[in-house]
């Protein structure tokens, strides 16, 4: 283990109160619980970036790691592709540890003690933190038909997951009692985005759908051009989402209905003329959507006019790894282990860093500080 520490880390996840709306379904100022920082899965928040970050200290698990990290009553988590979850201190000490014995790709979410975790073989485990620092007991299970892929989300008290066996699933936090299910026919890879009661989620199938979660109820749908590889994400009930050609689409929700919708980005104008392969997610401001596109680039398209305010090419190859925005700044990781950080007006450099490790687990960002967790177990925390 490889550890850099020198800063004891006091009243850690300060000024992360939401100001546009964004991280007030999150649970306190002191934690990132969900994947892309809240249930929107918008990828903005109100923290600030530091201005010139410095490696504050780094671990190495040498365990393969797809799912992002997520930070809980203060405690850094990361879960390894073979299923082990372990939680670091402030200063990057071993505190927790514990063993699925499966497969997990999926990233994982936290609510009130108890982490949610979606496995390889189709399960749904609910694990209750004991407060010892290590071990965990198992709440609840329930077993899909298939694969979960996407991260767990949550709306209200009710646990939201997709499978492989083509069906979004809606599960009672406390007991795991299933409270509803949805089929389409398809791979569901992607998370489904949250915005009041209702949540969109994509598909194998093309298809973008939303259900209203208080009523069971699937209250519209809108085809793609081809299949969606990612999760949407939502913003003061407008949603964004790409398909795997590279095309972003814009949609308008009222009341649980898509009222309007646009391409809003074509593959053809903004990926190089190559079709396919375009895995991320935007993340989008009121002002503003991000989005990888082509083998190298990070766009910046303006949502009054539909047009590419700037384009960058990054210092490695873009993947799964969907930027994030931090105020006025933008942190992108490429899965060849580059982090970059440039300005949301222009698109400037003003920050970069070489890992060496390949990169897909989305960052976390709280307070003055963030974690960037590589594909081959290493976490980082940068102050």
């Amino acid at each position: 283990m490889k550890r850099i520490a020198y800063i004891v880390l006091v009243g850690m996840l300060m000024a992360c109160v939401g100001s546009q709306g964004l991280l007030n379904e999150r649970a306190g100022v002191q934690d990132w619980t969900v994947f892309r920082g809240s249930p929107s899965l918008c990828g903005y928040t109100d923290c600030a970036l530091p201005d010139a970050p410095q490696l504050l200290w780094s671990v190495t698990t040498q365990t393969r790691t797809v799912a992002a990290p997520i930070v809980f009553n203060s405690v850094v988590y990361m879960l390894s592709r073979r299923g082990e979850l372990r939680g670091y201190t402030a200063e990057g000490d071993s505190c927790f540890y514990h063993h699925l014995n499966t497969p997990v790709e999926a990233s994982f979410i936290a609510k009130d003690s108890t982490l949610y975790v979606g496995r390889i073989d189709g399960k749904v485990t609910a694990l209750s933190m004991d407060g010892k620092g290590k071990g965990a007991n198992v709440l609840w299970e329930y077993e899909t038909l298939g694969q979960i892929s996407g991260s767990p989300n949550l709306v209200g008290n009710q646990l939201l997951v997709g499978s492989y066996d083509g069906s979004m699933y809606t599960f009672q936090t406390k007991t795991g009692r299933k409270t509803g299910q949805w089929e389409t026919g398809y791979y569901i890879n992607g998370t489904a985005a949250v915005w009041k009661h209702w949540m969109m989620f994509g598909g194998c199938d093309s298809w973008v759908r939303v259900v209203d979660t208080s009523t069971g109820r699937m209250t519209d749908s809108l085809e793609l051009d081809t299949y969606v590889p990612a999760s949407p994400a939502i913003l003061d009930g407008v949603a964004c989402a790409c398909d795997y050609n590279g095309n972003m689409y814009e949609m308008v929700l009222e009341e649980g209905k898509i009222v309007n919708h646009r391409k809003l980005l074509a593959s053809s104008a903004d990926n190089d003329g190559q079709e396919g392969g375009v895995v991320s997610m935007p993340t989008m401001t009121r002002k503003d959507v991000y989005v990888l596109s082509g083998d190298r680039y990070i766009s910046c398209v303006s949502r009054e006019s539909g047009k590419v305010r700037w384009r960058k090419m990054l210092r490695g190859v873009t993947g799964e790894c969907s930027p994030l925005v931090a105020q006025d700044k933008v942190l992108v990781c490429t899965k060849d282990g580059h982090v970059s950080i440039l300005d949301s007006e222009d698109g400037a450099e003003l920050w970069h860093y070489e890992i060496g490790e390949p990169i897909i687990a989305s960052p976390a960002i709280c307070g003055d500080r963030f974690f960037i967790l590589t594909s081959r177990g290493t976490l980082l925390c940068f102050v």
